[in-house]
């Protein structure tokens, strides 16, 4: 309520917006391949780095859901206050943890049981495109970059 009414002919896609999925892209895939070579290199199967890099995938979305929700507040700002956004992640977070963790479901998915500290690094690692996120709205908002 505080801006303007954006043009009825301007899209959702607005530059602002274009730039923050494509940086949110590039870490999630410099995350995502990152992490499936290192599993692979330290020594685990295919099926383990492909588990390990599912998951991660998954929760890269779940940060990005929270900070693309504006393309200039800060994901500080009233973070939990979209109750169906909560509702959708922690549904799909528990469908997540079903399909690594259940045997019976580890094979139609082609997915691995994790251990707790493999969720743990999964979830500070894919934390870590919040902080990207959330630098390029502040270069945004000072207009160093894509506005």
């Amino acid at each position: 309520m505080r801006r303007p009414p954006r043009h009825p002919r301007d899209g959702i896609f607005t530059r602002p917006v274009v730039a923050l999925m494509t940086v949110g892209g590039l870490w999630s895939t410099f995350l995502n391949l990152g992490l499936f070579i290192w599993v692979l290199n330290s020594g685990r199967g295919v099926k383990e780095a492909m588990a390990i890099t599912f998951v991660s995938l998954v929760l890269v979305q779940f940060f990005k859901a929270y900070n693309i929700r504006s393309d200039s507040h800060s994901v500080l700002d009233h973070p939990f206050a979209n109750k169906w956004l909560n509702l959708a992640i922690l549904w799909e977070l528990i469908l997540l943890v079903l399909i690594v963790s259940l045997p019976f479901l580890q094979e139609p998915f082609g997915t691995h049981g994790l251990p707790p500290t493999a969720w743990m690094v999964l979830v500070a690692l894919t934390f870590t495109v919040s902080p990207v996120l959330e630098l390029a709205k502040w270069l945004q908002r000072r207009g160093i970059c894509c506005s």
